[in-house]
């Protein structure tokens, strides 16, 4: 099976927020800011009787609401332009023992089991090196059929673990 894909920087973009946005320490971040602004906005608004908010808050807001996403950004933004296989036009050939990728500066042989886990989203499929980097497949670049075909090359790959998603992509399935 043959896919050719480019990762354009909004997609990427759209990706890293979303896989960040998952975890749960940040939405309890977010969760924390909106209480904060609540509380701003019912004490402006002399909705409840609540106490005046301090700097303290304000400050708290503005590092959860704004530097933090900023930072990100910054983050995947550097992180992007600095690497040549994100911008790069890259042809993917999948076999059941291996995958090899081939850009316009690289080429990289992958045997499946050498992977740290797969990974399917409702729009890409992360196929993990380690526990922070992930080789990424954007499904727009795949036909049903492709879709249909890798999931079943990784459904027979041993000792990597892959969360597929069910067919209404709504239910993770966890294959070992």
């Amino acid at each position: 099976m043959k896919i050719k894909t480019k990762v354009n920087f909004k997609e990427y973009v759209k990706l890293l927020f979303s896989l960040a946005y998952e975890k749960t320490i940040l939405r309890l971040l977010l969760g924390v800011a909106f209480l904060i602004l609540l509380w701003i906005i019912f004490f402006n608004l002399e909705i409840f009787d609540l106490p005046k908010p301090l700097i303290y808050q304000y400050v708290t807001l503005i590092l959860i609401a704004v530097v933090q996403p900023t930072g990100l950004y910054l983050t995947m933004r550097r992180t992007y332009k600095s690497s040549n296989q994100l911008q790069e036009t890259s042809e993917f050939v999948m076999s059941p023992k291996d995958f090899k990728i081939n850009g316009e500066s690289y080429y990289m042989e992958v045997k499946w089991e050498k992977l740290f886990k797969i990974v399917e989203k409702r729009n890409w499929f992360l196929l993990y090196q380690n526990s922070l980097s992930a080789i990424l497949i954007p499904k727009k670049d795949m036909s049903a059929t492709d879709i249909k075909s890798f999931r079943q090359i990784v459904k027979g790959i041993n000792d990597v673990p892959v969360e597929l998603l069910d067919t209404k992509g709504l239910k993770v399935i966890n294959w070992s």
